[in-house]
């Protein structure tokens, strides 16, 4: 099982918790998961941490952080607490579409969106529909 995370740049804190919930919850029900999350906005931010805890008390998981730029130092992804990745062919992409490429990358890659959808604008609705779209299952801490 894949999972992703899509939400608001300005999720409340108050969501953290539900998105340990979550977490929780999908390993102990799929013992084989992995987890894709982004790092644009707080609620990748705070997937992030849920998900570098989750690894420490499950270090079967697989989860990593799929970047959307290529950066040219390396030292620039030892800032990161889990693996990253980057899609392949990105490089191609220009640089005002490089998230978006990453988005539809781990919508491909994903079973499961855990997301936090309160309007039905901006580019973690975009994204969110599109995987609905596409039958994955949507999980809307927002609900």
């Amino acid at each position: 099982m894949v999972v992703t995370f899509f939400g608001h740049k300005d999720t409340p804190d108050k969501v953290k918790p539900l998105i340990e919930q979550t977490v929780e919850r999908l390993i102990e029900e799929n013992g084989d998961i992995t987890f894709l999350v982004g790092t644009h906005g707080k609620f990748d931010r705070m997937a992030q941490n849920v998900l570098v805890q989750a690894k420490k008390r499950y270090p079967n998981i697989d989860c990593q952080i799929v970047l959307a730029y290529i950066k040219t130092e390396a030292d620039e992804y030892s800032r990161y607490e889990l693996p990253t990745v980057v899609p392949e062919n990105i490089e191609f992409t220009p640089k005002r579409f490089a998230i978006k490429f990453r988005n539809n990358y781990m919508i491909e890659q994903c079973d499961t969106v855990i997301c936090y959808i309160t309007h039905d604008w901006g580019g973690a609705y975009t994204f969110t529909e599109k995987a609905r779209n596409k039958g994955k299952t949507i999980i809307n801490l927002a609900e």
